[in-house]
């Protein structure tokens, strides 16, 4: 979209000790018990040794304003989470172990978008965006749909449950790019939502 808005990024896939792998907060399937023990022991593996924050080979080119990857496992004992600054971009310059996780991980979630079902639930997290006028009329807010305050200057995000997550999924489209509508103050905002992933 012309104002730059980031979509809210779900995690790429969450995958539970009860066999559910959720990609994109949008598609999930159920794994078998062994492979959830097989793909835990794999993780276990490639984090093995890795700091809470990877950093790039020595004489690696430096990437800014690109994400970072969050790679995590938690065997029974907690979470472990390896931070890898422009993973997606710089793959040759980390370890070959975290771009097999990281490699790992995206076919498995290639896997969930391709053969899971609808992922959905009764709680969602919105996001808005204030902005200037818009180069196309916008439709006004859909009565019933909440707006998140503002936790950052001109921006905001909160989660709902029941009804009125219910309301937002039906009202606004769930395609994770931004929708603007033009507000009952008269001033144009962006909204974007996702579902919740049963951990957060």
């Amino acid at each position: 979209m012309a104002h730059g808005l980031a979509a809210v990024r779900p995690p790429m896939l969450a995958v539970y000790a009860d066999g559910r792998a959720i990609a994109d907060a949008a598609h999930e399937l159920r794994l078998p018990p062994a492979e959830v023990k097989t793909l835990v022991e794999a993780l276990n593996h490639d984090l093995a040794g890795q700091p809470a924050t990877a950093s790039p080979r020595p004489g690696s080119p430096r990437i800014y304003d690109v994400p970072t990857t969050v790679l995590g496992v938690d065997s029974g004992s907690g979470m472990r989470e390896v931070h890898v600054p422009s993973l997606e971009h710089a793959a040759a310059s980390y370890d070959a172990a975290l771009v097999t996780a990281r490699d790992r991980l995206a076919r498995l979630a290639d896997r969930v978008t391709a053969q899971g079902g609808n992922y959905s639930t009764d709680r969602v997290r919105l996001s808005s965006e204030q902005i200037a006028v818009p180069a196309t009329p916008a439709k006004p807010l859909p009565e019933g749909v909440p707006l998140p305050p503002e936790t950052q200057a001109r921006s905001g995000s909160k989660d709902y449950k029941g009804n009125k997550a219910r309301t937002i999924a039906r009202l606004i489209p769930g395609d994770g790019s931004w929708h603007v509508y033009r507000m009952p103050t008269g001033e144009h905002g962006a909204l974007s939502w996702r579902y919740l992933l049963p951990h957060e």
